[in-house]
């Protein structure tokens, strides 16, 4: 057996810390960790697109993602406050704590849990502190809260729980969740309208917000010079014969086999 030296054992603490940072991606691992917000600017305008921006958007499939985002008619508070985010973009990258919010220069650098984070505080303050129960929430806390939820009266502060992944609309929060491993799970918004995928009646396709280290089908940050971060692409809902949320097909409509199938699904629509 061979003993571990003292820089070894040091190599290992940094993965470890590296772990414990946030939400994953299923190309990804990493514990949940109280976030970190440096700074938070509520605008709810929706802003002209930004000009001289490093990531260009005059391909045929962002002008595509564009003009379905631009589509949506939506009077959510977090919707408006995900789309305003995603047309502000200036810099964008997926990292773990400590997060750059950097609304008046454009600058976004967080994971999917930091992502929701930023957008509720400034979309649902109320809601937000009251799941989050004056500290800033964990994906668990997230879980908890949305499985208390009622599918059709608002509890509390919170909102109603979407069961079906057919029912979502733009500006409902979700998330999957493994209690029982590093991998903490995944949160993204809903920005589109949802649809059953014709070629796979099991799976029903929707285009969200998220900010991740591996991007969905059809997703902005494709040919991007900002290949991780905040952007949109298509998830893919698998379902039960009751509709009921199942699993994830990572790239929606193109995924092969469903991913986390062994996971909490839950979304909530919030409120206030």
């Amino acid at each position: 057996m061979h003993s571990r030296t003292p820089a070894g054992i040091l190599v290992i603490l940094v993965i470890l810390l590296s772990l414990a940072g946030g939400c994953t991606s299923p190309a990804s691992s990493g514990g949940t960790a109280t976030p970190v917000h440096e700074t938070v600017v509520k605008d709810t305008t929706l802003p002209a697109e930004p000009a001289g921006t490093a990531a260009p958007v005059s391909t045929a499939q962002k002008e595509s993602i564009a003009q379905q985002l631009a589509s949506v008619r939506s009077t959510s508070p977090v919707w408006l406050e995900a789309y305003r985010m995603f047309r502000n973009i200036k810099s964008t990258e997926y990292v773990h704590p400590p997060y750059t919010d950097d609304d008046a220069a454009g600058v976004y650098k967080f994971d999917c849990l930091g992502f929701v984070d930023h957008v509720l505080m400034n979309a649902t303050p109320q809601a937000y502190q009251e799941i989050g129960k004056g500290a800033n929430p964990s994906i668990e806390s997230y879980a908890a809260a949305f499985s208390r939820l009622d599918t059709k009266s608002p509890v509390a502060r919170y909102g109603t729980r979407v069961a079906r992944p057919i029912d979502l609309q733009p500006g409902d929060v979700c998330l999957w969740l493994k209690p029982t491993t590093l991998d903490s799970g995944h949160m993204w918004i809903i920005a589109g309208e949802p649809e059953v995928n014709p070629k796979r009646g099991g799976e029903v396709l929707v285009r969200i917000f998220d900010s991740t280290g591996t991007v969905h089908s059809h997703d902005s940050r494709s040919g991007s010079a900002f290949k991780t971060g905040l952007g949109s692409g298509i998830l893919g809902f698998m379902v039960d014969g009751e509709g009921n949320p199942a699993g994830l097909y990572w790239e929606g409509g193109a995924s092969t086999s469903a991913g986390e199938k062994d996971t909490t699904i839950v979304c909530g629509r919030l409120a206030r």
